[in-house]
């Protein structure tokens, strides 16, 4: 990788972290590391953040806070490596269509908030609702399905799309 190329990731990077480094003082919580990997195009999983980054980026140290420096370090790492680059849309329709048995095409709300809201990493409400607005379906008289071809194609657009202007604003 050219060095112009770690400087403009590192850029990317810092600017990133510096919206959660409420102090100032290159810091962030635990919590905010996701968010922030998420913010940058890697997806990991909960699971994964809990048991891999968290675990490799504070190297024992048992505050809730981790430094610039580690996170720097491992964001690098994830970004060459493409460790958890999103998922292409034909990943996530067959997730979705296993969801879907009777291949009709979309999922009932009620059925898709059991779904997410379920398991050991489940959504909290906020999470539903921020999924709930983004993913429901543009009439307002079908508030009851989710036609999930239409939600990823706006997902994977958005998060594309993010990620292209995200990288292309660090090159200037």
């Amino acid at each position: 990788m050219s060095q112009a190329r770690l400087e403009s990731l590192r850029k990317v990077i810092r600017e990133a972290f510096g919206f959660f480094d409420k102090l100032g003082n290159a810091t962030v919580t635990q919590e905010e590391v996701a968010t922030i990997m998420r913010y940058l195009g890697q997806f990991p999983s909960e699971q994964d953040v809990v048991e891999v980054i968290l675990r490799e980026i504070q190297d024992d140290d048992p505050s809730n806070v981790v430094s610039y420096d580690a996170f720097e370090k491992m964001m690098l790492r994830c970004l060459m490596e493409r460790e958890y680059d999103p998922d292409d849309s034909e990943t996530l329709l067959a997730a979705f269509k296993v969801l879907d048995p009777d291949g009709k095409g979309y999922i009932e709300v009620d059925k898709m908030k059991e779904y997410l809201g379920s398991g050991a990493v489940g959504f909290r409400e906020k999470e539903w609702a921020e999924f709930y607005e983004y993913a429901k379906d543009r009439d307002p008289n079908n508030t009851n399905r989710i036609y999930y071809e239409d939600y990823v194609a706006k997902l994977t657009t958005f998060v594309d799309k993010h990620i292209e202007t995200l990288y292309a604003d660090a090159k200037k």
